[in-house]
């Protein structure tokens, strides 16, 4: 065996170690940055008057205590799971005069303006979902003339109606895949007059963690726990929309 061949060998053979090390290390650190105990998120009195956060324009206004804040509507709820502990982290409220809405949200997402000028809560993939199937997760609220569309490719999914907190909603969900990437679309949508307010959360995700791994009991437990994680993104998003209020001002 030549020199070269032989070298060639060792480096494959300590290839195969370190990811097989890996995914044992990765396998074994599975600890849950949210966690799912038997409290809900319950409306403050803070979130009882839209009005009362409008003196701030286009920003976060003030910052919640960690605590327990709640969906009120069952058909908000995740089907997976029907709770969320708030606990670890605070929640901010965020007030647009200018676009007439505020809402709250976890003080853990990042908050920015796309290209578009509208607002995008992005989830941190480290601190919400688990290698190897770290999704971007993201919640986009527009206000416009018409409600934007979603991606369309659930023929079996239809548009509901619901009432939540004095508003009517219409809830919508879609998704599609391909080329081992899968969305999940859920939106939400009321309108005050000639304004459409569109609460939108889109994941993108791979299509399983066959993708990255071989070994078919690995791929079983990251999905297990991917799918964990989503509905948790999913509640959490569910909670935001909860808090979503129309100031005075629009009504």
């Amino acid at each position: 065996m030549s020199r070269r061949v032989f070298i060639f060998i060792v480096l494959i053979i300590i290839l195969a170690v370190i990811i097989a090390g890996y995914e044992f290390i990765a396998n074994l650190s599975y600890t849950r940055h949210i966690t799912l105990p038997a409290n809900m998120l319950a409306s403050s009195s803070a979130d009882s008057n839209a009005d009362s956060n409008s003196g701030t324009d286009n920003g976060i206004i003030a910052s919640t205590t960690s605590g327990t804040f709640g969906l009120s509507d069952p058909t908000l709820m995740s089907p997976a799971s029907s709770t969320v502990d708030a606990s670890s982290y605070s929640w901010r409220a965020y007030s647009n005069a200018t676009a007439g809405y505020s809402f709250r949200y976890p003080t853990n997402l990042s908050v920015n303006a796309d290209a578009l000028g509208d607002l995008v809560l992005a989830f941190p993939k480290d601190q919400y979902f688990h290698w190897p199937l770290l999704d971007d997760a993201k919640i986009t609220i527009v206000a416009s003339s018409s409600c934007p569309t979603v991606i369309n490719d659930r023929p079996d999914s239809q548009p509901t109606t619901l009432t939540l907190n004095g508003y009517s909603f219409t809830r919508t969900e879609g998704g599609d895949v391909g080329a081992g990437n899968i969305y999940h679309e859920l939106a939400y949508d009321t309108q005050a007059g000639s304004i459409c307010y569109h609460i939108d959360f889109l994941d993108h995700g791979s299509n399983g963690a066959g993708l990255y791994v071989g070994d078919q009991s690995l791929i079983a437990s990251y999905d297990a726990v991917h799918t964990t994680d989503l509905t948790a993104v999913v509640t959490v998003f569910n909670a935001i929309v909860n808090t979503f209020r129309l100031m005075k001002s629009v009504l």
